[in-house]
């Protein structure tokens, strides 16, 4: 049928080659890899599958086209229609300017709506590292727990009796696992660092 054939150019010209830069998107089993950028290793006919590997940590997954994007950096003219009209955007440029935009910071929803626009128009392609580090808190901050412990870290920052709130917090942070789990990564991710 003729639609049949309209629609094989499409996904040739969809297909992606090896060693393209990638972005990954939508996965549910494997939430941490959003917007985490790759490379394409290889393709597996059989499976219609993508070899990728993620640059942060090495590994390697097998992902359907519909979870990558190329990571390619946007036109000026996108990246200026991101900034104009997400309401986040002034905050974000203040918060690069200083350099504190981090984990805790990702409590702003607009805030996470703006980066997530600008990881996906690829903004950062051209330092993967910082790119990894802001697409790992946004991902840390968007999945479970991670609302909750940003009200905790807040919580903290704003404590008149800090020994008191230590306390309070890492009680609220062992009653609940998910909550839990992001401390620990966070802890895990600051060792890293140093």
């Amino acid at each position: 049928p003729a639609s049949e054939a309209s629609e094989a150019p499409a996904a040739a010209e969809a297909r992606l080659e090896k060693g393209q830069l990638v972005l990954a998107k939508g996965l549910v089993g494997a939430r941490q890899l959003n917007n985490m950028p790759g490379r394409i290793l290889s393709f597996d006919e059989s499976t219609g599958r993508y070899g990728v590997i993620f640059m942060f940590d090495g590994n390697q997954k097998s992902l359907k086209r519909e979870n990558l994007d190329k990571l390619e950096v946007a036109s000026e003219a996108c990246l200026r229609e991101i900034f104009a009209s997400e309401v986040g955007s002034q905050r974000l440029k203040q918060l690069l300017e200083e350099g504190e935009l981090g984990f805790a910071e990702f409590g702003d929803e607009d805030l996470r709506r703006v980066v997530t626009r600008l990881l996906r128009a690829g903004y950062w392609a051209d330092n993967t590292t910082i790119m990894e580090e802001i697409a790992g808190d946004l991902n840390l901050a968007e999945g479970p727990g991670g609302l909750q412990a940003i009200d905790l870290i807040r919580e903290l920052e704003n404590a008149e009796e800090l020994s008191a709130a230590l306390v309070r917090v890492g009680a609220q942070v062992n009653a609940d696992a998910e909550v839990k789990a992001v401390f620990d990564q966070l802890k895990a991710k600051g060792q890293r660092r140093c």
